[in-house]
């Protein structure tokens, strides 16, 4: 048996960084033009929700993991915590609507449905690009693992 842990989304922090700034910095953008022409109103109000949007970013970076697997476990990893996930409590491996392009690469978001080591059911969402993903040969694992396993690689709200 091979315990290598391989990569299924070892950017994923990133990625959602990425987004989260872009948001904060749109946000700004039409709350700038929209609100009154006082310099002062419009710099306290954008300080406010630059402020929000920091600790929105924060709260987020702390509960994102990148993906790595085996032929046992989900390996959920981030700068504090790591946290292994047996690949039989999966449920549901399935595309979600989102999906983004960075400097000509597509990356698309997946969602893992499991039961965490407290018999907790939880989820999480990841990126991968298309380039280099081993998102087939980590769906393959699952099926091997767990009978009642779902996957959707087609994205359906």
């Amino acid at each position: 048996m091979n315990n290598e842990m391989k990569t299924l989304s070892k950017n994923n922090v990133t990625l959602n960084l990425i987004i989260q700034i872009i948001l904060i910095l749109i946000v700004n953008s039409i709350v700038f033009v929209a609100i009154s022409k006082s310099i002062q109103i419009k710099f306290i109000v954008l300080t406010g929700i630059t402020t929000l949007g920091l600790i929105w970013i924060y709260k987020r970076y702390k509960n994102t993991y990148n993906l790595f697997f085996n032929e046992k476990y989900l390996n959920l990893k981030n700068r504090k915590r790591e946290r292994n996930i047996n690949l039989k409590n999966i449920k549901k491996i399935k595309l979600t609507l989102s999906d983004m392009r960075i400097m000509g690469l597509q990356y698309y978001e997946y969602k893992i449905e499991f039961t965490n080591e407290n018999g907790i059911f939880e989820s999480i969402r990841f990126f991968i690009s298309d380039m280099n993903s081993k998102l087939w040969e980590f769906q393959d694992l699952v099926k091997k693992n767990s009978s009642n396993i779902v996957i959707e690689n087609k994205a359906s709200s």
